[in-house]
């Protein structure tokens, strides 16, 4: 490699298991890897040094334990959503998700596959992150869902487009990785 991995927070981690391949995990098993602010600036970090890392050819995203992604992390969502906004932390916020969910979903600029390698569930914001990589490979007992209909919430950051005509964007029911 021609420099190193940025610094990011133990929410992430960056391995490189074969050559030309970096594997970031979600690393947040007791939450089943919901995505906090922290964990969404370090993936934006680390992926737009992978853009620009010319010996790294590929990202397999995955997260640890028995989920991919829980989506947001709802503590951090609620709290955000009920402090005192300003300008800045609103310029903030709008920075924060330019490139999406995870910083993934509106990552048009870069020519280098992303894989989803699902093992568990991926709810909310997790199906976004998988939805727009290049490659899904799931495991067997992968479930998907959209619960935040049931909270009043739409999803709106990039996969409610992709999404139309599937059945869990209006009732939150799951669907199986047979399904």
């Amino acid at each position: 490699m021609q420099s190193q991995v940025p610094s990011h927070s133990d929410e992430i981690k960056v391995s490189f298991p074969l050559e030309h391949v970096m594997l970031l995990t979600f690393n947040r098993p007791k939450s089943l890897n919901a995505m906090t602010p922290t964990m969404d600036s370090d993936i934006d970090t680390i992926l737009k040094w992978f853009d620009n890392e010319p010996s790294l050819w590929v990202v397999v995203i995955t997260g640890e334990g028995r989920a991919f992604c829980a989506g947001a992390d709802l503590l951090a969502w609620n709290q955000r959503a009920h402090s005192d906004k300003t300008p800045e932390s609103e310029l903030k916020d709008v920075e924060l998700h330019v490139n999406g969910f995870g910083s993934i979903s509106r990552r048009s600029s870069s020519s280098k596959p992303m894989i989803a390698a699902v093992n568990g569930g991926a709810y909310g914001g997790g199906i976004e992150i998988l939805l727009n990589c290049d490659i899904v490979i799931a495991s067997e007992d992968a479930t998907l869902a959209l619960p935040e209909v049931k909270r009043g919430v739409v999803a709106i950051m990039g996969d409610l487009l992709v999404l139309l005509d599937i059945k869990c964007i209006f009732s939150s029911s799951q669907v199986g990785a047979n399904s």
